[in-house]
């Protein structure tokens, strides 16, 4: 974590945009790089300290190191609000914030003309990921577009750091059922129906006593996934499966409720039903935002990688950098 500043950098090769997704809980500021930065926080810092309005989500874009293939290397920070500062959390990830940078890239022209899609290098706390951004150009003079990602799976246990077994954690004398997925984010999945909490209605209108008892779900799963200096992870969730086949998840971003889902949210419950029932194909989500839909790809190589389409992105602004 890191306390924003202003800082003076040489900021060669650097532009930085606003971007809209649809179903996104905050705009994403997104900064790219001509040039590998060997340190991108003073960049992502003065970024958000100086263009004149009020960020939640940050992204840098630069050239990738060596390795694997990728057009580019992202690196994503969360604003957050800690002892009357803005600080700028490197923990989580954000499905909607790689759609907003593969968008800015593409806009841009900083790719190589060709098919096919964007990728990304994401490596949040050393878990090095390749995800595909594919780009349409709706309106390229207004700034929108329609985005899609593709987010391989983890097909060696990773993605449930404490088991796939529940955990039962005590809750202000409540047992809950706890399913933690590392899978885009760590997610805590609490299964709904221990809060008494049966219908799409009763999950959707749960208030400040569910809320609070998901912030003591955080707090006490943090340390034992090596979190306890993250704002926000894992984030909890509430996941009630209904008497009809439906699904349905509420979940927290930072302390408040998502408006929707977020989209490392819909992969961490695609996931987690991916292991339970891996012959299907797609999985619909219900949420406050609406619906979602995610789908899920076999590889020709034998990996598996779920994908989410239909996303629109909009261009809100452009910035100097100010420095």
């Amino acid at each position: 974590m890191t306390t924003l500043a202003v800082r003076r950098v040489r900021a060669i090769g650097v532009d930085i945009g606003l971007w809209s997704v649809g179903g996104a809980a905050a705009p994403t500021l997104v900064v790219a790089s001509s040039r590998r930065l060997a340190d991108p926080l003073p960049v992502l810092e003065t970024a958000v300290a100086t263009i004149g309005r009020p960020v939640e989500k940050v992204a840098l874009a630069h050239p990738a190191a060596d390795g694997p293939t990728a057009h580019a290397e992202y690196v994503f920070a969360q604003v957050v609000e800690q002892a009357g500062c803005q600080v700028l959390d490197l923990t989580p990830e954000c499905g909607h914030s790689m759609l907003a940078t593969a968008t800015h890239l593409h806009a841009s022209g900083r790719l190589p003309a060709g098919r096919g899609p964007l990728l990304l290098l994401t490596h949040r706390s050393g878990i090095w990921r390749i995800v595909e951004c594919e780009i349409r150009t709706l309106d390229a003079e207004a700034g929108v577009y329609d985005a899609g990602l593709g987010f391989p799976l983890d097909d060696r246990g990773g993605d449930f750091p404490l088991g796939k077994v529940p955990l039962v954690l005590d809750i202000a004398g409540v047992a809950l059922p706890v399913t933690v997925v590392d899978s885009g984010n760590p997610y805590a999945f609490v299964d709904a129906s221990a809060l008494g909490i049966s219908s799409k209605d009763g999950l959707m209108t749960a208030g400040d006593d569910a809320r609070t008892m998901l912030r003591e779900v955080r707090t006490q799963l943090a340390p034992r996934l090596g979190l306890a200096d993250s704002q926000v992870l894992p984030k909890p969730a509430l996941l009630l499966h209904t008497e009809d086949g439906g699904m349905y998840v509420r979940a927290l971003s930072a302390d408040d409720w998502h408006p929707g889902l977020a989209l490392t949210g819909l992969i961490a419950v695609a996931t987690l039903v991916a292991d339970i029932a891996p012959g299907y194909a797609d999985l619909s989500v219900g949420h406050p935002g609406g619906t979602s839909t995610v789908r899920l790809c076999n590889q020709p190589d034998g990996t598996r990688v779920l994908t989410v389409t239909g996303r629109r992105v909009t261009r809100l602004a452009q910035f100097p950098l100010g420095v």
